[in-house]
């Protein structure tokens, strides 16, 4: 039986949040070697089809991207991602079949309402899943790149993604994003920590 189509992958300009799980919940990372290839794949693909990366997040059987696209569409993207991905991975450990379950999974973010809230449930996944305490502990993930007041890499576009949380200079924006997820550890906020659950 055929799939279904899916909507909304195909826009423009859009930004997204992705996640991508191991086919029956297995680990699709191994060991530090895999989690710096995926980032690498990442790299590659954002020079060979350019978008907007805004945060990540790498849990041993799945991984999140909030992402905005720009001449190319989400399909193509997170296709070349997974698709290299899944050989380097087969490749590797000796194992033949299919790597991640279906699809990627995606939804459309609007800038206003759900930017923050989206991009501060990728940086507290790794909270949430016991993994470390504090998000910026995390290795495999992006909020330590917002910590960080000076930045040398230039994978994650920080300051496009600072821009869109208001009027403020970059630095006093960070800081408000900082305030803004550490609230919510705090706080143990309950709409974070359901969100896709």
């Amino acid at each position: 039986m055929p799939r279904k189509a899916r909507k909304y992958i195909d826009y423009r300009e859009t930004i997204y949040h992705v996640v991508c799980r191991g086919n029956n919940q297995k680990k699709i990372f191994s060991g530090v070697r895999d989690y710096k290839k995926l980032l690498s794949i990442i790299r590659e693909t954002k020079k060979k089809m350019p978008f907007w990366f805004y945060s990540y997040s790498f849990l041993p059987n799945h991984f999140h991207l909030l992402i905005e696209t720009r001449d190319f569409s989400l399909s193509k993207i997170v296709g070349r991602i997974n698709f290299l991905y899944a050989v380097y991975f087969n490749h590797r450990h000796h194992r033949s079949g299919h790597l991640f379950q279906d699809r990627f999974y995606s939804s459309v973010i609007n800038k206003e309402d759900y930017f923050w809230t989206v991009s501060c449930y990728i940086d507290l996944n790794p909270v949430r899943a016991k993994i470390v305490i504090l998000p910026e502990n995390h290795r495999w993930g992006s909020f330590k790149i917002y910590k960080e007041k000076i930045i040398k890499d230039d994978l994650i576009d920080r300051n496009k993604f600072l821009s869109y949380i208001g009027r403020k200079g970059p630095e006093e924006c960070r800081q408000e994003y900082l305030n803004f997820v550490q609230g919510k550890i705090i706080s143990d906020d309950k709409k974070i920590l359901t969100f896709l659950n």
